[in-house]
């Protein structure tokens, strides 16, 4: 087996790294203007499909985001056509169903796995009657084996599936440019994986940290805020410290879905490079310096 050198794959992830901070400054102001038309967007579809329109739009704005996202990081490595945001919008259909979907049926089979797997640690046959009947340690036992397990699965699975997808998904992106030329759905899948996987496995984690204190410091805030607009016709008073974590936890989490971005973006581009056959120049021969060899060819052989 050919071993191959680990520098590209951590050139790769530097690279990301640096490109991260760029798309995250230009993504301050699109990411909240998109959320805030997705509101108005998705109300108003809700009004006219008697509210089904709800069911797709957390994956389809976050198929979205992550197309313009990646869009960003492509324009600024030298990509410099108009986005088509009609073209955008179908992918963003088209990528967050399917994410949806796919993820549903993952989730599913882990749960269904860590309950099984726990049942078989705590000794206990594979049905919920016997283990309301087992002892209170027991069922403590199931219940943090269980919550452990599925934990670990879902966010080594979450990031093998995202990490095989990132390279179609920034396909797409780059596809959503005007006049930028179509690719297959599942263009570049599973290209580039170690990387990929390893910042979408770190991302996972980190991504769950802030998006607590993101929660706590600057969401919860908003929506007391605006209770309080609404109740008292007064804002509450909250501590500067409390709102500068709320601000810093935002922009961590918009910091590391920018990496994800970037690291994406350059997959793509790196899939692009090697696979893009360079044409080879053809030789033109010289007539005079073709008939010379051959004459002094044939005078050596005498």
């Amino acid at each position: 087996m050919k071993l191959t050198s680990p520098a590209p794959n951590v050139t790769l992830i530097l690279n990301s790294l640096l490109l991260s901070i760029r798309v995250t400054l230009r993504m301050i102001v699109p990411i909240l203007v998109i959320m805030l038309a997705s509101i108005i967007v998705w109300t108003v579809l809700g009004v006219f499909t008697l509210g089904m329109a709800g069911y797709i739009s957390e994956p389809v704005t976050t198929a979205f985001i992550t197309l313009f996202g990646i869009r960003v990081a492509l324009e600024l490595k030298g990509d410099k056509r108009h986005t088509d945001f009609r073209a955008m919008v179908l992918y963003s259909a088209m990528y967050g169903l399917f994410f949806a979907a796919a993820l549903a049926v993952i989730v599913f089979a882990i749960n269904l796995s860590a309950i099984g797997f726990a049942m078989w640690q705590v000794g206990e046959p594979f049905s919920f009657t016997a283990l309301q009947n087992a002892a209170r340690s027991t069922q403590v036992a199931f219940a943090f084996i269980a919550v452990g397990s599925s934990l670990i699965a879902k966010c080594i699975a979450l990031a093998a599936f995202y990490a095989v997808m990132a390279v179609p998904l920034a396909s797409a992106a780059q596809a959503s440019g005007l006049r930028a030329p179509s690719h297959a759905f599942f263009n570049g899948f599973g290209r580039s994986f170690i990387p990929l996987f390893c910042v979408f496995f770190a991302s996972i984690f980190l991504q769950v940290y802030f998006g607590f204190f993101t929660t706590l410091y600057a969401l919860l805030p908003i929506l007391l805020s605006v209770v309080s607009v609404i109740t008292e016709q007064a804002l509450p008073d909250f501590d500067l410290e409390f709102i500068l974590k709320g601000v810093a936890s935002g922009g961590a989490l918009l910091w590391l879905n920018a990496w994800l971005w970037s690291i994406s973006a350059l997959a793509f581009l790196k899939t692009e490079d090697t696979g893009t056959p360079h044409p080879v120049e053809p030789v033109v021969s010289d007539p005079l310096q073709d008939i010379r060899a051959l004459r002094k060819s044939r005078e050596q052989s005498f």
